[in-house]
């Protein structure tokens, strides 16, 4: 029996300020991530958050709001009376189309509490089928505008765009309007003074006969005595305005709030408030507290939720880490987003919200946090550093359970019953990729507020804001989602209703199986390696990032993947060879004609060189809680010794299949070394002995904590030279720590070294006599010299690997280009000294 699993993926309700009239939105300027200042979203139950396509949209940008489960919404909260409310829609997903069957409402409200339908869409009243404009007319009173999936039946979804409502016509009546410059101040909202001692508000009457008459203004609140105004008109006549003055004269430091109240003759807003924030020196007063009771619940392989209680704060900051306690902290003035890094911690959260559930965790890692309360508006935030709260937990490893209690590898029916172990299952249409695997589990964040997926053929890096799009050719997505056991080689692929059944017309659950499904860069890895078998390239036609496509010994046209996918490719193949096999009498195995004769042999070697790492353990158990079955060759790597997946038959007797052993031991330095730091970027030599391993990171820790990343190397290679950054300070207690990168496998120094930091403060430059930018950068970057006598400078680049990238003879102005994206570090040596700057490349 399978049934379908509808994910709840509700984005945070942004409900900080109403917005003024007119307002306007068409889902991707800004993007549906940051939605304007009064605009509410409670979309993703069913996954994606927005159409793409020219069909769903209008005005060119091919994107538009997706509505497709109950309940699911879209609220616009304003100040002012409304006027017209314009929009387009169109029904999407239709079968047969127009028909349209459920309830779609288009609503208004004057509290946010009580709604009335303007315009309701039904099976009797059907959505048209192509993009339709509608106009409709609020009431007077109204403050909200809501259009909301009342009740959402299957084969019928919303497509939205270009919303707009408009400002009432002009009254005639007294209508009072608060400016700051060009700014519109919104009845009782915020109004952030600063330091300014005297600020301008200008009042407008829009009204177009009666006069305005303003009877008082009177400010209240703990800091009152604070604030005053003056030269307040006593009237503004109609269609016109009159200035006063704010005064602010702090009595101490930190922060003081108010609120000033203007009184009128206006009918709606008699009694206009601005609260207002000033500050006494240059930071807002910093909280008293920082909140308590960090608990962790729902730890999985993939996932975690934590919440703290509230204190008295303005907001909160969130700090994580991987693998080390967060020990940074923020810096008091500064501003943050989601995903910047402060030293070698990221920014999780920034806000008032006090539970949370990240995304991209991994299998048996230790998620450190730490949680800092804060006041303050932008240029004035003031964190409490002192005894932040901290916590921390460690996620599981692979948990199969009882999952494969009554099975038996060694029996001659082994193949058969695994297959039946693991097929039928639940399943998740393929439409529900993003809401799913991306949005809940994969993506991660990065510097800027952005988010990142990375392409699992190349590696190639996809940095967007939200939403997440895929690939079409004509917007900024580059991925799409790739059936790494290629459609072309399914044997049930043979008609017209492909991908659907066609008897039952249900997606067929070989398309959307999520065990083999994976974002892939669709120019540079899906398109390249097309339906081509994998294997060894060892005549490279072309290579985008770490993906080859050519020939392999034999002469056989071939795709390989990176090293850090081999083994996830390889397992999801055998997967699915077993998994549908049989099926509707089908040939599912690798000598299949369809295969384009993919190579048994190499798929095995791969499987035991890239064993399952972290990402893939987590990633299998994420999936195995969504369609309710597993991978058994992540589980356990031996069973591929017992399966011939060129006809899909038992192996009785598999040699020594499955006795390759991964191994990896640290050789150096092990204790007693001493690196010497002459310099800006200096390290040391680190060696290792391995086996059955794709490749290592290398990491540094000092006193015990992760001091930086040094890089990836080659297993083969048996030792590196690795260059650190930033500088260590002398210390007794250094120690390299080896990670396999393709499995769980680690090594450390056993025992202490030292690094002596011989350089001297003269030694090096200023760093204002070296200019870089832009940085980060798309891939172009300039370096400049400022006012600098050089004497044989030479510029060079490394990768945080420590590898010289370029090396070449400084000039007042040299030009870099084709660096890929990831860390580099500029160093420029002259006999004046030395100069280090970090570049990163996006």
């Amino acid at each position: 029996m399978k049934r379908l699993i509808l994910m709840l993926l509700v984005l945070p309700l942004l409900a900080s300020a109403q917005t003024t009239l007119p307002t306007f939105w068409n889902f991707s300027t800004p993007g549906i991530a940051t939605p304007p200042n009064g605009w509410i979203t409670g979309l993703g139950v069913n996954g994606n958050l927005t159409y793409s396509g020219a069909s769903n949209s209008v005005g060119g940008d091919g994107i538009a709001c997706r509505l497709d489960a109950t309940g699911e919404f879209l609220t616009i909260w304003f100040a002012d009376k409304p006027g017209a409310v314009s929009y387009w829609l169109r029904g999407t997903g239709i079968s047969p189309a127009p028909a349209f069957t459920g309830t779609f409402s288009i609503q208004e409200s004057a509290d946010g509490q009580a709604w009335t339908d303007l315009r309701s869409f039904t099976t009797a009243q059907p959505a048209p089928s192509t993009m339709t404009r509608f106009v409709d007319n609020p009431s007077a009173s109204a403050r909200y505008v809501r259009f909301f999936y009342t009740a959402k039946e299957s084969g019928s979804n919303l497509a939205l765009d270009s919303v707009l409502i408009q400002a009432a016509p002009a009254a005639a009546t007294a209508t009072i309007n608060v400016k700051q410059g060009s700014t519109t101040i919104i009845n009782n909202t915020t109004y952030v003074v600063g330091t300014n001692a005297a600020t301008v508000f200008t009042i407008e009457n829009k009204g177009t006969a009666e006069t305005l008459n303003i009877t008082s203004a009177n400010i209240t609140g703990a800091d009152e005595n604070d604030f005053s105004v003056s030269n307040m008109p006593t009237s503004v006549a109609p269609n016109s305005s009159a200035s006063f003055t704010l005064n602010f004269t702090p009595s101490n430091l930190g922060s003081h709030k108010a609120t000033l109240i203007l009184n009128s003759n206006d009918a709606d807003k008699g009694a206009f408030g601005i609260n207002l924030y000033g500050i006494g020196g240059t930071l807002a007063s910093e909280p008293a507290t920082q909140p308590t009771n960090l608990a962790f619940n729902n730890v999985t392989a993939y996932g975690l939720r934590f919440n703290f209680e509230p204190t008295a704060a303005e907001y909160y900051v969130v700090l994580r880490k991987n693998g080390a306690p967060v020990n940074e902290q923020p810096v008091d003035g500064q501003t943050y987003r989601r995903g910047d890094y402060i030293g070698g911690s990221q920014v999780l959260y920034i806000g008032t919200d006090t539970a949370f559930k990240p995304t991209y965790i991994l299998a048996n890692n230790t998620y450190h946090f730490a949680v800092f309360a804060a006041n303050g508006p932008v240029g004035f935030q003031n964190y409490k550093t002192t005894s932040p709260l901290r916590g921390n937990t460690t996620t599981s490893g692979n948990n199969p359970g009882t999952y494969y209690s009554g099975l038996n590898s060694t029996s001659s029916n082994f193949v058969s019953a695994l297959s039946a172990r693991i097929n039928p299952h639940d399943t998740v249409f393929y439409s529900q990729y993003i809401g799913t695997v991306i949005n809940n589990f994969l993506t991660r964040d990065t510097t800027n507020g952005k988010k990142v997926v990375n392409c699992v053929y190349t590696n190639l890096t996809h940095q967007y804001e939200e939403p997440f799009l895929w690939w079409t050719g004509t917007n900024s997505g580059t991925l799409t989602r790739e059936h790494t056991f290629p459609q072309s080689w399914m044997p049930s692929n043979t008609g017209g209703a492909w991908p659907n059944d066609p008897i039952t017309g249900k997606e067929l659950p070989e398309f959307n199986d999520l065990h083999h499904l994976f974002p892939a860069n669709q120019v540079a890895g899906n398109n390249v390696r097309s339906n081509y078998p994998l294997g060894k390239v060892v005549t490279i036609t072309s290579q985008n990032g770490l993906g080859k496509f050519g020939q392999d010994a034999s002469g056989k046209t071939v795709y390989e993947p990176a090293d850090a996918h081999k083994g996830d490719a390889a397992r999801a193949i055998f997967y699915m060879t077993v998994a549908y096999n049989g099926i509707g009498g089908r040939n599912w195995s690798l000598g299949n004609v369809n295969s384009g004769n993919q190579n048994d042999s190499i798929l095995k070697a791969w499987h035991f060189m890239d064993l399952p790492d972290a990402l893939e353990i987590a990633r299998h158990e994420y999936i195995a809680s969504l369609q309710n079955n597993r991978n058994p060759f992540i589980d356990s790597i031996n069973y591929v010794c017992r399966i011939n997946f060129n006809n899909l038959s038992w192996i009785s007797n598999p040699g020594s299949c499955g006795v390759i052993v991964p191994s990896l031991t640290l050789t150096s330095p092990v204790g007693g070394e001493t690196w010497i730091m002459s310099m800006p970027g200096d390290g040391g030599s680190v060696s290792w002995t391995a086996s059955n391993i794709d490749s290592v990171n290398i990491q540094l820790f000092v006193e015990d904590t992760l001091w930086s990343n040094a890089g990836t190397f080659a297993a083969n290679m048996g030792s590196a030279s690795i260059s650190v950054l930033p500088l260590v300070p002398s210390t007794t207690k250094a120690k390299i720590k080896l990670s396999a990168i393709n499995g769980t496998l680690t090594s450390m120094s056993p025992n202490y070294f030292t690094i002596s930091n011989t350089l001297a403060i003269n030694d090096v430059l200023p760093s204002s006599s070296l200019k870089v930018f832009p940085n980060p950068s798309q891939g172009m970057v300039t370096v400049e010299l400022e006012a600098l006598n050089i004497n044989q400078g030479i510029l060079s680049v490394t990768d945080i690997a420590g590898r010289i990238i370029i090396q070449k003879p400084m000039q007042q102005s040299v030009i870099l280009n084709g660096l890929y994206s990831g860390i580099y570090f500029i160093k420029l040596e002259t006999t004046n000294g030395s100069v280090v700057k970090k570049l990163i490349i996006e």
